[in-house]
């Protein structure tokens, strides 16, 4: 009763549309949930991410949850995830992509699970990295392993998201390292993001993992842009 109550008062809304949610939906309402526009199967090695990243940096295997659309429900999805502090949001989303992952035999695949780091500014401003949650649930799932303390990002460049490529490339480029001595080479390494655009922030991320020693990259990310 007392769980009813607070409920009433403090209604959980859908991270789509802001309806309020019905007892037994999670987070997102059942008619937002068949509206998503998932990515289609991308084990076939088409993964869009592959195209984007085509003769910037080699990528394994890549992964996304899916598509997105300026105004559309995933623009939606990711705004609540980062603005509005729903990181029940973020761990759910990779619970998603970890279970479909560990079917295809990931886990086999997966060493480390390291998330595109955001600035310290950002991260006091925010109060959490909006990937984090979906980076630990993908590992747990996979049974590897997540560090969020190897990839540092050494600029706080201001939101990216409609930048053309060329533009976005030179804002992050040289912005990102791993720290200290880490020897990850014969690491298989699964780097994860919220949203894949011109895919600059990939490859630098990617360039500097590389440069760090890792052979085997694959990418993991929530969306990507259609």
């Amino acid at each position: 009763m007392l769980q009813d109550f607070k409920n009433f008062l403090f209604p959980k809304l859908c991270a789509c549309c802001d309806a309020v949610l019905l007892k037994d939906e999670l987070l997102i309402c059942t008619f937002c949930r068949n509206e998503l526009p998932l990515y289609p199967n991308f084990f076939d090695g088409d993964h869009d991410l592959h195209k984007i990243l085509y003769g910037r940096v080699l990528v394994d295997q890549a992964a996304s949850l899916f598509y997105f659309e300026k105004k559309g429900i995933i623009q939606n999805l990711i705004h609540d995830l980062k603005y509005k502090g729903n990181e029940d949001l973020s761990f759910h989303l990779g619970e998603w992509l970890g279970d479909i992952l560990e079917e295809e035999g990931w886990q086999d695949k997966t060493d480390i699970v390291i998330p595109v780091p955001l600035h310290k500014q950002r991260m006091r401003e925010r109060g959490y990295n909006q990937v984090e949650g979906f980076g630990k649930a993908i590992a747990e799932k996979l049974s590897a392993s997540y560090n969020d303390t190897l990839l540092k990002r050494i600029s706080n460049s201001k939101t990216q998201v409609f930048k053309n490529r060329l533009a976005r490339t030179e804002v992050v480029q040289n912005h990102f390292y791993v720290e200290g001595q880490s020897d990850l080479r014969d690491k298989q390494i699964l780097l994860v993001d919220d949203l894949v655009t011109t895919g600059a922030t990939l490859e630098a991320c990617s360039l500097a993992l590389k440069d760090a020693g890792v052979d085997r990259l694959n990418i993991a990310t929530i969306a990507i842009t259609k």
